[in-house]
């Protein structure tokens, strides 16, 4: 006989179901249903996927702890966090609207991260409401590499299936909320990196994963809307244009929203999330390249890391002592969060604020609280169990030398991806009229951190700014416009993709960018990179 599985979440039991024997309890919930954030996709590295055994309460990783017979379980903390969805819509109604000849559109931004959807009047082109929520996909890897892997060792259908079912019930919730029958929905544009559209168009993302990473398709295309989705039956879905496996339509819907093809002079676009996706604009032509920065900068696979999300740590300041920005609830909910984890934008205000006070030298060492002069030191210490220097924000939430370590290689690898673009176009720093930030973490992170940090240099600070969700805005324009969906293949027409993998120059710009510059340095705001062409 299988044995049986119970699984309880808030004290409530959420789900019973029988099992193989030997199958790990993060396959059994996920066979469940239920949802446990594994941001490694179950390769025992994140320790984000520890469950309770009850009775006992004994803490164990989901992803290595095998089902040998009858068990129970408490899915809480970290390994619960995102699971929910949160809605931002603008307006709410009982009051069915009534249908017009043009109807309803969905513009949908799907990250690897978060998924969000923008109900559109089509005759019109007002925004009608807004909802959002982490993707399914996220416990299955935090990032593109994780998910490809999965569907190479399991095939893609689970992930298609995961997505399809969040947007439909995005899709019905956000109706619901703004009076629409789903039925009059006629278009919906889709804005992703490549993986996504793959997954989300029902193609198989597995030749992305290995060399040369062919993908099945670069989209800019309309496909029939998915059988049985809350839709007109005779509506079509959009997919922005991709321009390489990993440069997706994301970029290029982002381009869009950014006013490329008008900015003058030389322009940067950068995307920062699980990976780097970076556009240089120069004499007409788009350069781009993407780096693997990995899901440090969106919490994953950071000791008290994650996303965005309520009890998550979002900035880190002093003044006169430490202060922390905590996501709440809402206005709603009078009720303050305690933090529980931190997010990316929060990590870069740390590391920042470490760098600024010398409790992080320039080759990225915690120092030890002796030798620290700043105050800061009192939040500083060594702890036992990981027998290393740890930076406490709060009695339970800190960051240890191994996660600074991980921030640093993810912004030397961003920052190495810019500088490789100036060079291969040969022009400095100097030369750029305007970087534009784009993307969930590029919106929230504070830009003077991240040029502390040297994520973006620092002469480049005076003309950079955040563009909120871009590839959103870019899906709506999409959504709205045929001249749009032009430009939209306009802009890939214009793209040269860099190759980074086998280029001398971003290898040896990797290594120079890893180190931090002393405090002098990045006050006079002067450093060059030279290239080494």
């Amino acid at each position: 006989m299988n044995p049986k599985l119970k699984i309880w979440q808030s004290n409530a039991l959420v789900g019973e179901t029988e099992v193989k024997t030997g199958e790990t309890l993060l396959r059994a919930i996920r066979g469940a249903g239920l949802f446990v954030d594994a941001p490694c996709g179950g390769e025992g590295r994140c320790g984000k996927c520890l469950v309770s055994l009850t009775p006992g309460g004994q803490k164990v990783p989901a992803c290595q702890t095998r089902i040998y017979g009858d068990m129970e379980v408490h899915i809480s903390g970290q390994a619960a966090m995102g699971a929910s969805l949160t809605k931002n819509s603008k307006l709410k109604t009982n009051n069915m609207r009534e249908a017009h000849e043009a109807g309803y559109g969905v513009a949908i931004d799907i990250g690897t991260t978060t998924v969000v959807a923008y109900l559109i009047d089509l005759g019109t082109k007002m925004r009608i409401g807004t909802a959002n929520c982490v993707n399914a996909q996220r416990a299955y890897g935090a990032d593109v590499v994780s998910r490809i892997k999965y569907c190479t060792d399991n095939d893609s259908e689970n992930l298609t299936r995961l997505i399809l079912e969040q947007l439909s019930s995005l899709i019905r919730e956000i109706c619901s909320d703004c009076g629409v029958r789903y039925q009059t929905i006629r278009y919906i544009a889709i804005a992703g990196n490549t993986t996504m559209q793959h997954l989300v168009a029902g193609y198989s993302p597995v030749g992305m994963g290995i060399a040369p990473f062919e993908p099945i398709s670069l989209f800019g295309i309309e496909l029939p809307i998915w059988k049985g989705f809350p839709a007109a039956d005779e509506a079509k879905v959009y997919y922005s244009p991709a321009i390489t496996a990993y440069v997706g339509g994301d970029v290029t819907a982002g381009m869009l929203y950014a006013g490329f093809e008008k900015m003058s002079g030389s322009v940067i676009y950068l995307d920062i999330g699980t990976n780097g996706e970076i556009a240089l604009k120069h004499d007409g032509k788009y350069f781009c390249c993407a780096v693997a920065a990995g899901p440090a900068l969106e919490g994953a696979e950071i000791t008290m890391g994650m996303s965005a999300v309520v009890g998550a740590i979002s900035h880190v300041t002093w003044d006169g002592d430490l202060k922390l920005t905590v996501i709440q609830k809402g206005a709603a909910d009078s009720a303050e969060c305690v933090p529980v984890g931190i997010c990316g934008s929060g990590l870069l205000d740390a590391l920042a604020l470490l760098l600024e006070t010398g409790a992080v030298d320039e080759s990225g060492k915690l120092r030890g609280h002796d030798e620290i002069s700043h105050p800061i030191a009192n939040y500083v210490s060594k702890k036992p169990e990981i027998g290393a220097n740890v930076f406490n924000l709060t009695a339970e939430v800190y960051i240890t030398a191994s996660d600074i370590r991980k921030l640093q290689l993810a912004k030397a690898a961003i920052a190495a991806g810019i500088q490789t673009l100036l060079c291969h176009v040969g022009i400095a720093e100097d030369d750029i009229s305007s970087v534009v930030l784009a993307g969930g973490f590029g919106s929230y992170m504070d830009k003077n951190s991240a040029a502390r940090v040297g994520l973006i240099p620092a002469s480049l600070l005076p003309v950079a700014h955040s563009l909120g969700n871009a590839a959103g805005e870019g899906a709506i324009l999409a959504l709205t416009s045929k001249d749009a969906r032009k430009s939209l293949k306009d802009i890939r027409a214009k793209c040269e993709y860099v190759e980074l993998s086998s280029n001398e120059t971003f290898k040896n710009l990797f290594i120079e960018q890893m180190g931090f510059s002393n405090l002098a340095t990045f006050s006079a705001n002067k450093k060059q990179v030279v290239c080494g062409r």
